[in-house]
């Protein structure tokens, strides 16, 4: 992969890109970017920001997620001096007050990828309100949109964070989220009478979650409609073992859950 210690296309014309989920990428016009010689205070901060894209926040938060432990001056100046090195980083010669990139509204900040930028987050949940707001019946665009917003999620939110207090809540709920994408897909394609799509879709939503009770149900139903008896049955075994596993003894009849909308 090719990467670059420092930007260094003029900032009017670059092209930010963010990708959070998976692992933190950053790429300006389409070349990933190194972190070498940038303070880890500093990767935070812009890893904060990525997962933020798009929406300002406000410092006291800023302040609370990455520096809980510090007095107030302690961490303002932390953030000061972070975001003066991130705007430096990313648009080398900057003068104050100019950046583009890294934005301050009153005591908020806002990370702006720009006209022709973006970020894996804000596609993601583009792709999940495409679904949502589809028309009754159009299964199409539903269908489109949930493949797109699965594309876009190829990993757990920014997994380098850890435990850190700040991401784990979005983690999990972004995880969440793509399991019902995943889940909602599976529906679809069975109701549309594309089992072995359902299938795929069902086997995306487990992936995510071993525990998900319509992801099992859909696969069984999905295998079945798709003529795979063995697989089906397979499955079904499986899903009995999970159930028992939470003191569950036996599963509801497995029947396909009809959807004609996202």
């Amino acid at each position: 992969m090719i990467s670059r210690d420092r930007p260094t296309a003029p900032a009017e014309h670059a092209r930010l890109w963010l990708r959070c989920f998976g692992g933190f990428r950053l790429e300006l016009d389409g070349v990933p970017v190194g972190w070498s010689g940038v303070r880890p205070r500093v990767r935070t901060l812009m890893r904060y920001l990525a997962a933020e894209a798009g929406r300002p926040v406000h410092r006291e938060r800023i302040m609370a997620a990455l520096w809980p432990e510090l007095p107030e001056r302690a961490a303002v100046n932390n953030l000061h001096v972070s975001v003066s090195t991130l705007r430096t980083f990313l648009e080398p010669g900057v003068a104050r007050g100019a950046s583009r990139f890294v934005v301050r509204d009153g005591a908020s900040y806002l990370l702006d990828p720009g006209p022709g930028g973006g970020s894996d987050v804000l596609a993601f949940e583009a792709a999940l309100a495409v679904a949502r707001h589809a028309g009754p019946g159009d299964a199409t665009t539903v269908t489109g949109a949930l493949r797109g917003a699965l594309d876009h999620y190829t990993g757990d939110l920014l997994p380098e964070d850890g435990t850190a207090e700040w991401v784990v809540a979005d983690r999990e709920r972004y995880r969440a989220r793509a399991t019902e994408a995943a889940a909602l897909l599976a529906r679809v394609e069975l109701d549309r009478g594309r089992a072995r799509a359902a299938v795929l879709a069902a086997r995306r939503a487990l992936e995510l979650d071993g525990y998900h009770d319509d992801g099992w149900r859909l696969l069984v139903a999905a295998q079945r409609r798709a003529g795979d008896v063995a697989a089906s049955r397979r499955s079904l075994q499986t899903y009995e073992r999970v159930l028992r596993s939470l003191g569950v003894t036996r599963p509801a009849a497995v029947r396909p859950v009809h959807v004609t909308a996202a």
